[in-house]
């Protein structure tokens, strides 16, 4: 009995290998990060998410907002100086002066070399030293930094500080640092300077040392910028872009706390499983291409110029299919809508477009075109043919009758003319014989 089980188990695994059109893509692949998510840069599609919309400590990822606003303000001047101020000495390590090198208050930083300390090595203090240049003190700045939020539409986030440094109610979540992500992505400014591995940081008068970028995928695997973000709230956050054969992903993770990765190594490694199997994960189909989707109804009238209005169900199809990425967000709010046009039943003919099929996500809507199936004044003449036969006979009996009435009477009327005339002739010949002389 063993010997035809194992025989048919054999058969199945060597069907199932040699069928690649049933297997299955495997999901989101497995992470330590709380919260995530991976889209698509230039469509907006979520690829990925992983409980996205949940309040998360954003960390020294608040830079990049803080580089944005910098931006702002002083991407047409980057040459002008900025000084480094009291309150700068005050924020806590990791900072310029504490790892990098104890300078005194009043030292002078170009804002582009400002904007290397602040993304490339994430000193703390260069948050405050753009704050302070920028706004003169950090609660200005910081209202800057929310009001730049809801301009991109961080609609669930807040910030309290410029650096990223733990504060209860300094919130994000990773479904709206995918609009900082983009934002900092399409800043030139920032874009150039996140990409680099390292930079010689220099003062007005010195150079102070060589800053290498925390992140760790800059220049590898696609990536082209990234920020990373780590407190003792917040854990290990990474928000990264990468570029491979002519696509731009987004990747964020949120609070991930490996044990035992004192190098910040395990952040990476789950991006770069993450990125890998989303830049070959398909979309799936919501709605196909051809596919019978609705039923469309029509008013018309069957006689035309009398009788009652009737209405006809047409079936449409979608023009072209609507697809999207499976992921949980998509499953449970993705709906497809139908649109239909006002028209009448000359409108209605076979592939002519009848409406649209929009496909709605979180944020994005993608639209097709719905088509008739038929052509309606056919549709109407098949349905009513009978009736129309009838009525056709009818109107020609009727017609024929007519015509032999008007016939026969027209003949009658004929007839007796020419008795009248036969008559005024006859009576014309009596009259003339008598007259006078007519026997002599």
């Amino acid at each position: 009995m063993k010997k035809p089980l194992q025989k048919w188990i054999l058969m199945l695994v060597l069907f199932t290998l040699l069928m690649p059109g049933l297997s299955v893509k495997a999901d989101m692949p497995e992470i330590n990060g709380s919260s995530a998510v991976v889209f698509d840069l230039d469509s907006f599609e979520l690829i990925y998410t992983k409980d996205m919309d949940s309040p998360m400590y954003p960390a020294s990822i608040t830079k990049l907002i803080t580089a944005l606003v910098f931006s702002d303000h002083y991407s047409a001047r980057k040459t002008e100086y900025l000084t480094y101020p009291q309150e700068a000495k005050l924020v806590p390590a990791f900072a310029i002066y504490w790892n990098l090198y104890n300078i005194p208050v009043g030292t002078e930083f170009t804002a582009d070399e400002m904007m290397h300390a602040l993304l490339i090595r994430s000193f703390n203090d260069a948050s405050m030293v753009v704050a302070m240049n920028v706004a003169g003190s950090e609660e200005a700045f910081v209202e800057l930094m929310n009001e730049k939020a809801q301009e991109l539409g961080m609609n669930n986030s807040q910030f309290r500080n410029s650096s990223g440094l733990d504060h209860e109610e300094q919130l994000t979540t990773a479904y709206d640092l995918m609009f900082l992500l983009k934002a900092a992505y399409e800043d030139p400014w920032i874009r150039e300077v996140m990409s680099k591995q390292s930079h010689e940081l220099k003062t007005k008068d010195m150079t102070l040392g060589l800053m290498e970028n925390t992140n760790k995928h800059v220049g590898l695997f696609g990536n082209i910028l990234g920020k990373t973000g780590t407190t003792s709230l917040a854990g290990r956050n990474f928000a990264g872009i990468y570029q491979r054969e002519g696509r731009t992903l987004g990747s964020i993770i949120l609070r991930s706390n490996y044990p035992n990765d004192p190098e910040n190594l395990r952040i990476f490694e789950d991006t770069q499983r993450l990125v890998d199997s989303a830049f070959l994960e398909e979309r799936i189909i919501k709605l196909s291409k051809s596919e019978e989707v609705g039923l469309l109804q029509v008013s018309y009238r069957p006689y035309r110029f009398f009788g009652p209005t009737k209405e006809m169900e047409i079936p449409v199809k979608s023009e072209d299919s609507l697809s999207y990425y499976r992921n949980d967000v998509n499953l449970r709010e993705a709906v497809v809508n139908l649109t239909y046009k006002e028209v009448t039943a000359s409108d209605v003919k076979v592939d002519s477009i009848v409406g649209t099929a929009i496909l709605k996500e979180r944020h994005r809507e993608t639209t097709v075109n719905l088509l008739a199936t038929v052509d309606m004044e056919k549709e109407i003449l098949k349905t009513h043919l009978l009736s129309y036969i009838l009525i056709t006979l009818t109107t020609l009996t009727v017609t024929i009758l007519i015509l032999f009435l008007v016939i026969r009477a027209r003949q009658k009327k004929l007839a007796r003319r020419r008795r009248i005339e036969a008559a005024r002739k006859k009576r014309k010949y009596v009259d003339e014989r008598g007259k006078k002389g007519f026997l002599e």
